[in-house]
């Protein structure tokens, strides 16, 4: 990263360092009598600071050069080294005694340090805002981001501590970062309830009650999660390129730095976001019939026809979530983090509301209805899918308010020529491509697993022990809740140190902070992977009460199948952040891209397993790809980082795969008491089950552990902690 405009580095700072006594003096200003007055002037365009002790880190920001008022010097105590050898003291005559520190030159430090802080939340926000419109639409929550806006708060102001009056410090300390960090704390403990509050309802609409009104394994099931499905997937290939890649950091940007606060691009944006939505969104939902065939080629065709009846229901959702996304962000920009976590809350509670007078009204599904096409009517259809979509539609428009309440006076306004809206459709071309081709092993799944579903009903097998799409996506649901939880947000928040130590040069430091990253990541993600797997059929009994209890283990051996990568996604996530810090998108694309290709050949190859096992061995496929990436981006990073420390690394993930077999075992075992694996069990034994089997599970794992003196086990201590103190201070 190049330093800011305007900003030059004091070849001397190093010298000037070392020869210190215990007394830190600050910049003197260069007034008339300096040499540096000698110099030819420099154009009055330009900005420079005065020297200061070490260059400082980019802020992106220019830095008002210090006023030239040497002569209003007042007696201050000085900052002073902690305790150790005596320092010669410095000659140079650009520096004055710390004794001696003008009026202005405190309140040029202190505007810096605002620059500074300023510029370094605007880069926090624009990473955590990319990170929240990526994980805000089913593929993890947004909150986790904000736990990286809290962690480097810390680490940002122990590296920006300034020099001079160590009493004006301690005031500005007290009276601006005291508040920040305590305001920080409350925004991510307001996201991580609203995250966890939306999580809760969003289990409860589905699979709890949608598995009621359509079933889990029925083909009426499949037919609904197809068109369903849909939205959120066009979106983010049309549209969710532009605005997490591009559109967010404008927005952060324009907010921070124009003088009307961002609000004439504010108003092109939302205008051409109207605009460009509603056409897309007529378009698509006009092509309706193709877009399904794309997605359930195998259907017979009366369930296509069903599904394509859902979608015209459903495809109007493209529009609401690309409204949501950028009016969330526009919040965000505006340290207005509450209610973009809270509004898929209002979703939830739309659908879950609509679903109980579906309920009401044709009562649950019922096996027959779940294989006749003909039992869906027309008004039916409508009720379910004119549901979701109403719910996704107050997601976007309860925004309105606050957007209001920030001071936003939205007007329509078509002079976009000029707004940097079209440089930011061209500079996201790479993300774009990216999700473009991650569409592709979506489209070969949703077609392999609803090709078992028809080849089982022409079969004449049950159903229920056939995983379609609607098992698969539930299954994924549940597979992906430790990556939002954990992985997201702690990737999240080492994202920013990432990339101000490449921005810096100390690649060693950045190498050192995702190796502990990953660490960390492993202990928590093989944890997880063991629970999934061992307890994966009282989980799935929990999460799908409504449904059969045939159903709950056809559900199960899918998310066992997934949880056996759960580690390796992980660390996937964790390296796709080292691309990112040395700004490296087009990298990450092609080091992904093999393994994209390889599982779509897997998926389909899987087409042709028995039924019953199509969708498990795509669980299996996912795993292995996941694997095989996770050492090839390790391969890859490795000469860009300096070298892995990996006889460090692989004696970990070692002793860690022994501590989570033996935890496996033992948890089998005390599994094995409430009945045979795999098979179906009642509501009350799965609760039993999981509390029992999971108690078992973590004092195995923490105990094995602690045993072979493995560091990490204090992570589970501190996030407890974290945890509890959170909940005292709210």
């Amino acid at each position: 990263m190049q330093e800011p405009t305007g900003l030059q580095p004091n070849p001397g700072a190093a010298d000037f360092i070392s020869g210190l006594t215990g007394e830190l003096p600050v910049i003197r200003p260069e007034g008339p009598g300096s040499s540096a007055s000698k110099r030819p002037a420099r154009p009055s365009n330009r900005v420079r600071r005065a020297a200061p002790p070490r260059p400082i880190r980019d802020t992106r920001v220019p830095v008002e050069e210090a006023p030239e008022d040497p002569s209003a010097t007042r007696t201050l105590p000085a900052l002073r080294y902690p305790a150790g050898p005596e320092r010669q003291e410095t000659q140079s005559s650009r520096y004055q005694p710390a004794d001696e520190v003008t009026d202005a030159q405190i309140a040029w430090q202190r505007r810096r340090r605002a620059q500074r802080r300023a510029a370094w939340e605007a880069a926090q926000q624009e990473a955590a805002a990319r990170e929240a419109s990526q994980h805000a639409h089913g593929y993890g929550e947004p909150y986790a981001t904000t736990e990286a806006y809290e962690y480097d708060a810390d680490y940002a102001y122990h590296e920006d501590y300034e020099y001079g009056d160590a009493d004006a410090h301690a005031q500005v300390a007290t009276e601006t970062e005291q508040p920040e960090k305590k305001s920080a704390a409350y925004n991510s403990f307001v996201m991580f309830v609203g995250t966890l509050v939306s999580r809760v309802l969003g289990l409860v609409r589905s699979p709890i009650l949608l598995a009621a009104v359509v079933g889990l394994t029925s083909q009426a099931g499949n037919a609904f999660n197809v068109a369903n499905k849909l939205p959120n997937l066009i979106y983010m290939i049309i549209v969710g390129g532009i605005v997490n890649a591009v559109l967010v950091p404008q927005i952060v940007r324009a907010t921070k730095r124009s003088d009307d606060g961002g609000q004439a691009y504010i108003n092109k944006l939302l205008t051409i976001a109207i605009v460009g939505l509603g056409a897309v969104t007529v378009v698509i939902t006009a092509g309706a019939p193709f877009i399904v065939k794309m997605m359930a080629a195998t259907m017979d065709d009366d369930w296509y026809h069903l599904t394509v009846q859902f979608a015209y229901w459903c495809l109007p959702q493209v529009f609401f979530y690309g409204m949501y996304t950028v009016m969330g962000q526009v919040l965000n920009a505006r340290e207005s983090f509450g209610p973009y976590m809270w509004a898929p809350a209002l979703n939830n509670v739309v659908a879950i509301a609509g679903f109980l007078a579906i309920l009401a009204v044709w009562g649950p599904v019922t096996p027959a209805d779940g294989a006749d096409p003909s039992a869906w009517t027309a008004q039916r259809v409508g009720a379910i899918g004119g549901i979701s979509t109403l719910g996704i539609a107050a997601q976007a428009i309860i925004l309105v308010w606050p957007l209001r309440a920030s001071g936003i006076r939205f007007r329509f306004d078509f002079r976009w020529r000029g707004s940097g809206l079209g440089a930011a459709g061209r500079a996201s071309w790479w993300m774009a491509l990216t999700m473009l081709v991650s569409f592709i092993p979506t489209a070969i799944t949703s077609n392999v697993a609803a090709g078992a579903s028809a080849r089982a009903e022409q079969a004449g097998m049950d159903l229920q022990t056939v995983a379609g799409n609607f098992a698969y996506d539930t299954a994924y649901t549940i597979y992906s809740i430790p990556t939002s939880l954990f992985v997201v947000s702690i990737a999240t928040a080492v994202f920013t140190r990432m990339s101000s130590a490449v921005a810096e040069g100390e690649i060693i430091r950045m190498r050192e902070d995702v190796e502990r990253t990953l660490k960390v990541v492993s202990t928590i993600m093989f944890l997880c992977s063991v629970g999934l797997i061992v307890l994966s059929v009282p989980i799935s009994r929990i999460f799908a009460l409504t449904s059969a209890p045939q159903e709950a283990v056809t559900l199960a051996r899918v998310v066992a199948a997934m949880s056996i990568g759960l580690t390796a996604i992980g660390a996937v996530q964790v390296l796709d952040r080292v691309y990112y810090a040395f700004e490296d998108t087009r990298g990450a694309f092609w080091v992904n891209l093999p393994f994209q290709i390889a599982g779509v050949a897997g998926f389909f190859l899987c087409g042709f397993l028995p039924p019953q096992w199509v969708v498990v061995g795509v669980g299996v496929v996912m795993s292995a790809t996941n694997i095989a990436c996770t050492f090839v981006m390790l391969a890859k990073l490795s000469p860009r980082v300096g070298g892995w420390n990996y006889p460090d690394l692989l004696t970990f993930h070692l002793k860690l795969a022994v501590v989570s077999v033996s935890a496996m075992l033992g948890g089998f075992l005390v599994l094995r008491l409430f009945g045979p694996l795999f098979a179906p069990i009642s509501l009350g034994s799965a609760f039993g089950a999981l509390i029992v089997g999971g108690v078992a599970i973590v004092g195995i794992y923490l105990a094995l552990m602690a045993i072979l003196r493995m560091d990490e086990v204090r992570v589970f201590w501190n996030l407890v902690r974290k945890i509890l103190s959170k909940l005292k201070k709210s």
